[in-house]
């Protein structure tokens, strides 16, 4: 006896066997076969056929298996027996029939969207899992809730769905305030699998907090966005035992109907002097494409300008941008110096392409007046950035200057130029900047030469790099006779070694070479221009450590090389160690210098002694944490430093803040301690602060309007709010994606709405809808009239209709079966079956079709009308045609084959 299995689609719910048996015997045989099937298999061919064979007759009998949907996932062993008349077991074979895993899992969302019509309401967001794979599965869900003033929310639910079933879950959740102001939001749901946390499938909730009256906001508004915040900060500092300052700092601002106004203000009182400072304090005000500024205005250009003043910008189009402005340039917004009497200037920029960073270009004019150098300087210059491609990109920039200078009686022109670029040739990194001035331009780096090139790669787990820098610093004054120069070239090249398990390494070599005669004084030769010379050649060592999971890393540098001071013929020594090493919260740093890095370092150590070189030790100790759910944050340090300028200095500092939600109290305080010879001090640092959180506002610089809904039911279908109809109170009204509901008077306001063009969603309700249209708002207070025509009732259920002999196994359910409605080949509206199978909707006039979505029938049945088309007619109600739902029936099919 043997078995062979016919081919079938691996995922088949009907098995083909066939069992071959032959007689080698002299005698008839009589007896029967015999099925033991494993749970989920069923033999619908007969359950045990009879056999009668002559000698050497040989018989094909085939064999038909349903696999059922509790059939369970890998090798299923179908044992067939051959017995004679008297029950005794002739042969028994066995079949390995193999099930392949489907872990199929579908997520859907049973509440959405959801309306929320009072902010105490809690968010109850329902979903659906069902398997409608072969094994049981341990799945985990997760809610994530945007919640603005606590950050994102997570809940989760763990469960294990078994084969062919489904189930429910609610997440509930009370919105903070500031939530509930939200015209809407979304929630997304997401499913993993246990325990690996793969994805499965995820769906969005839209959340719409209904009110009869909302603000608009805007969908591109980043509530962290610092300008946006409306908050008040207070303070109190002390400094030593002598300097005691209050603080108030704030910034805020709100819409007006024609732009908004923002505000921001930065006022301290010392006690050592009567006035008070107010610095980056001014008010903003946008209209538009207009913005006006008045107060402190901050402008780095090629030549700053910094102080109190007014400035405009226009923008033209959505891509050219114009700026004026006029600074006097005086620190305090409330000096009561003679105005004017520090220095003034003016600028004008134009941009184009002004919305794009990669490719743009602009133009400058600067003037400013310097009451001490008594001269008058103008910059007119242009700078365009380009990107070629996603690698290659560069900025230049060229400027003219031209100086009127009062006291000499002249007038001198002067130049400057920069380009800087980023690059890659094949796996060579490059990347260069390039600066020059002339010695009398009067923009912000004067007489100043700046060349610098970098290139890097990347060779296997090798990374090499080199890099190149040579500065010239040497600005010229009328009024200072002695020249000022000041040169630096610096030159490193190395490599980074691959990194073994948690230990990397590198090595570098360093070049330095510094010329200046900025401090001939600390020398005893001030007055002589001769330039002093540090060269210096280094090795760099690096190894660094990290281990994740412990959260400690490492980090030691050992640097060492020869040098030659200006003052010495010989070559010496020198070196540094850096050592830092974190533990979760600490982290621990030492430095140890034997030896001069900079001409100022070896100035201020000969003035000191001559005979000794310049040591320095630095030792710190740092500790950062949050407490209470992050709302408390600490941080604190020591540090101790031992050198010859500064000293044997110790210092301690303490940072505490404690955040809510309104509100934020913070704690500063320092301590610095230094003694140098006979000289010593202690300086002691406390500062006591409270910020105080006010409502963010959305701030747009458009035109604003308000819409004044009023919602009527309309009877005679004329449009029109005639004498007699009623207004429709507690409707719910959606403009874009806000949803407005009206008062008992049938009224709903939506305010702060930009001029533009809306839309008005269609939204059936009570039985009565209105239509969809566009319409545009360009007044301040613009009317919408909704007039509401009574809708029609769709109504319809499910039945089953099958033969329960000859039925395959199913599940009896009539609930939770999706139907579409389509209108105009769009879905319009997705409904589902209750219990009882019934379903039920209301809809606008119109032809429409409704259609039965097969997925979500159980298994093993099938609907073969699967669509019907409808008119439905205000006030009338339409019962569609009931939807047939058959089951598949079993089927068995004998053939018999005999030599």
């Amino acid at each position: 006896m043997e078995i062979e299995q016919g081919s079938s689609p691996s995922r088949s719910r009907l098995l083909n066997l066939v069992v071959a048996i032959q007689n080698l015997n002299s005698n008839n045989f009589s007896g029967k076969l015999q099925f033991v099937c494993p749970k989920g298999f069923k033999i619908i061919s007969g359950e045990e056929p009879v056999i009668e064979l002559k000698p050497n007759e040989k018989k094909y009998l085939p064999v038909r298996v349903i696999i059922e949907s509790d059939a369970k996932a890998g090798s299923s062993p179908i044992k067939v027996r051959l017995l004679d008349q008297l029950g005794v077991l002739i042969a028994e074979r066995v079949k390995e029939h193999v099930i392949d895993i489907n872990n199929d899992l579908n997520l859907s969302v049973l509440n959405a969207p959801i309306y929320r019509s009072s902010s105490q309401e809690p968010i109850s967001v329902k979903v659906r899992v069902s398997n409608s794979g072969n094994i049981s599965q341990d799945i985990t869900l997760v809610c994530k809730i945007p919640d603005p003033e606590n950050g994102n929310q997570f809940l989760e639910q763990q469960a294990v769905i078994n084969v062919k079933k489904d189930s429910t879950f609610t997440f509930t959740y009370q919105p903070s305030k500031g939530l509930s102001r939200l015209s809407n939001f979304s929630i997304s749901v997401s499913g993993f699998r246990n325990p690996d946390k793969e994805i499965f499938n995820s769906a969005t909730v839209f959340v719409q907090n209904i009110s009869s009256v909302q603000k608009y906001q805007d969908p591109q508004f980043n509530n962290f966005a610092e300008e946006t915040k409306n908050q008040i900060t207070a303070s109190y500092r002390k400094v030593g035992d002598n300097i005691d300052m209050y603080q108030l700092i704030g910034s805020g601002g709100f819409n007006l109907p024609t732009g908004f106004l923002f505000m921001r203000g930065n006022i301290a009182l010392l006690n050592s002097q009567p006035q008070p400072l107010v610095t980056n304090t001014n008010i903003v005000l946008q209209q538009g494409r207009d913005q006006y500024t008045i107060g402190s205005v901050n402008k780095l250009l090629e030549m700053t300008l910094v102080g109190r003043g007014v400035e405009y910008s226009h923008t033209f189009g959505k891509d050219k941008k114009l700026e004026v402005g006029f600074i006097d340039q005086n620190f305090n917004l409330i000096e009561k110096n003679s105005f004017l009497k520090n220095g003034y200037g003016f600028f004008t920029k134009g941009t184009l392409n002004a919305n794009n960073s990669s490719r743009n270009i602009s133009a400058a004019y600067i003037y400013r007046y310097d009451p001490f150098e008594k001269s008058k300087h103008s910059i007119l210059g242009t700078e365009a950035n380009y990107a070629f491609d996603k690698v290659w990109s560069m900025n230049a920039k060229v400027n003219a200057g031209l100086s009127s200078y009062e006291t000499q009686d002249l007038t001198k022109p002067s130049f400057s130029a920069e380009s800087n670029y980023i690059g890659a040739i094949k796996d060579y990194n490059l990347s260069g900047n390039y600066f020059f001035s002339s010695g009398y331009y009067p923009g912000n780096r004067r007489g100043s030469i700046q060349l610098q090139q970098n290139i890097s790669k990347n060779y296997k787990n090798y990374n090499f790099f080199g890099n190149a820098i040579f500065s010239n610093f040497s600005p010229k004054y009328y009024f200072l006779d002695r020249p000022q120069v000041s040169e630096n070239t610096r030159i490193e090249l190395g490599t980074k070694f691959p990194r073994v398990k948690n230990i990397s390494f590198g090595l570098f070599y360093q070049f330095q070479n510094e010329n200046s005669n900025s401090y001939n004084n600390f020398f005893g030769t001030w007055e002589d221009s001769e330039l002093r010379d540090l060269t210096a050649h280094r090795i760099v060592e690096q190894i660094s450590w990290s281990d994740y999971k412990t959260r400690q890393s490492a980090v030691f540098a050992f640097e060492t090389g020869m040098v030659k001071y200006p003052l010495s013929d010989d070559q010496k020594f020198q070196m540094k160690l850096n050592g830092n090493y974190s533990f979760k919260n600490f982290n621990i740093n030492a430095i140890y210098q034997s030896g001069s890095y900079y001409l100022s370092e070896y100035a201020f150590s000969h003035l000191a002694s001559e005979d000794n070189d310049y040591k320095r030790l630095t030792v710190s100790l740092f500790y950062n944490n949050s407490f209470i759910k992050d709302k408390f944050n600490l941080s604190t340090g020591l540090s101790y430093v031992d050198d010859i300028i500064y000293g044997k200095s110790p210092s301690a500092f303490v940072n505490a803040k404690y955040n809510s939600k309104n509100f934020s109290v913070f704690l500063n305080s320092s301590w610095y301690n230094y003694s140098v010879g006979v000289l010593a001090n202690n300086i002691l640092t406390f500062e006591l602060g409270l910020t105080l959180n006010l409502r963010n506002a959305v701030l747009s610089p458009d035109k604003k309007g308000k819409i004044q809904v009023l919602a009527f039911y309309d009877e005679n279908n004329n449009n029109i709010f005639d004498l007699g109809e009623k207004t429709a109170n507690d409707y719910i009204v959606n403009i874009n994606n806000v949803a407005l509901k009206t008062t008992a008077d049938g009224t709903a306001t939506y305010k702060n709405v930009p001029f533009g063009k809306y839309r008005l969603k269609q939204f059936t309700q009570q039985g009565w809808y209105y239509d969809e249209y566009d319409f545009n708002v360009d007044s301040y207070s613009f009317p919408l009239n909704i007039p509401l025509h009574q809708n029609g009732t769709l109504q319809g259920k499910i039945s089953f209709d099958y033969n329960s002999r000859v039925a395959v196994d199913f599940e009896h359910r009539a609930s939770s079966v999706a139907f579409q409605i389509i209108k105009q080949n769009n879905v319009i509206q997705r409904i589902g079956s209750d219990d009882e199978g019934r379903f039920n909707s209301f809809l606008p006039t119109g032809n429409y079709t409704i259609i039965i979505d097969e997925s979500t029938l159980p298994a093993n049945t099938y609907c073969e009308t699967k669509s019907f088309d409808i008119n439905i007619k205000a006030g009338e109600m339409v019962v569609v045609p009931d939807f047939i739902i058959k089951v598949r029936e079993k089927k068995i099919n004998k053939k018999t084959f005999s030599n």
